[in-house]
């Protein structure tokens, strides 16, 4: 019988070593999700920034020649437009799984304080998630309102780039590259935010 309650103990000892060791796993695996989504998602904003950016500005240098070549502008920019637009959808689709990646791992810290024996200490702990949950969500919104903006610009663009393919059948521009520079200027303050809203997301894996 007494071998049967050390058998038991040795038993229980390493069931929690083993429910322990599965739950600092699956917290290492939640934080490194969430680290791979912030770092595939910067990686496509500065691609998506290059891009979008170089193209407008090649596009208004261009028009801004003297008799510029109409048809052979709007080629180049469709063909740059339509580059630009598969890029913002793999930024957006990024920016979904950042949500979706950081979701779980508030999840997972909650899951980790909850499990502290010592009321005090559990509850320490959870405000020290909700504080940080709550400064996440902030440059969360933030950088959505930057997502939901670009979709205007490149709706801009789009809108230009029909005027500017009118304009070389009709063999003369009337629309005023003016608007392109507008455009050329949202563009970048809209993905220098998001560039702060990556910044924020590392930081929260390393805390």
């Amino acid at each position: 019988m007494k071998h049967l309650h050390i058998f038991a103990l040795v038993g229980m000892i390493f069931f929690l070593s083993a429910c322990k060791w599965k739950t600092t796993k699956s917290a290492l695996k939640h934080g490194e999700v969430l680290k791979s989504s912030i770092d595939s998602f910067e990686k496509n904003r500065q691609k998506l920034s290059t891009n979008l950016v170089a193209s407008l500005e090649e596009a208004e240098e261009a028009l801004t020649e003297e008799n510029p070549d109409l048809p052979k502008v709007s080629k180049d920019f469709e063909k740059e437009w339509t580059g630009i637009n598969n890029r913002y959808k793999k930024l957006k689709g990024d920016f979904d799984k950042v949500g979706e990646s950081s979701n779980k791992y508030f999840g997972e810290l909650d899951e980790l304080s909850n499990n502290i024996s010592k009321e005090e200490l559990r509850n320490q702990e959870l405000a020290k998630n909700q504080e940080l949950r709550v400064k996440w969500e902030e440059s969360y919104n933030e950088a959505e309102v930057s997502i939901n903006k670009i979709t205007s610009v490149l709706e801009s663009g789009n809108d230009f780039h029909m005027v500017l393919v009118a304009s070389s059948i009709r063999q003369k521009l009337e629309q005023n590259v003016d608007e392109l520079k507008v455009i050329s200027k949202q563009a970048k303050d809209l993905l220098q935010d998001l560039e702060l809203f990556t910044q924020a997301g590392r930081e929260l894996v390393k805390g």
